[in-house]
C-alpha cells in the first residue's frame, strides 16, 4: 500500500486522527502509509454502509418522502 512516504505519510495520517498521536512518531514509514491507507479503507467503508443503512431505512416510507426526509434527517450523505 503505498500512500506516500516520509513525512507525507505521516502528516496525513495525523489529519486523518485529527491531531498527533505520539505512537505514530515510532512507526516505520511504510507502517505509517499501510495503517494510513487503512484507516482511509475504513472510513470510505463505513461512509458506505452509513449510506446502505439511512437508504433501507427511508425505502419503508411512501416513495414522494423518501428523498426529503433523507435530506432532513440526514444531509447530504453523497458527499461522504
Amino acid at each position: 500500500m503505498n500512500a506516500g512516504y516520509g513525512g507525507h505519510a505521516k502528516a496525513e495520517l495525523e489529519q486523518e486522527l485529527r491531531g498527533p498521536v505520539a505512537a505514530c512518531d515510532l512507526l516505520p514509514d511504510q507502517d505509517t502509509a499501510d495503517l494510513l491507507a487503512l484507516f482511509r479503507s475504513a472510513r470510505r467503508s463505513e461512509a458506505t454502509a452509513l449510506v446502505a443503512s439511512v437508504d433501507g431505512m427511508v425505502g419503508v416510507l411512501p416513495r414522494p418522502f423518501r428523498a426529503i426526509t433523507k435530506r432532513i434527517m440526514f444531509g447530504d450523505l453523497d458527499g461522504l
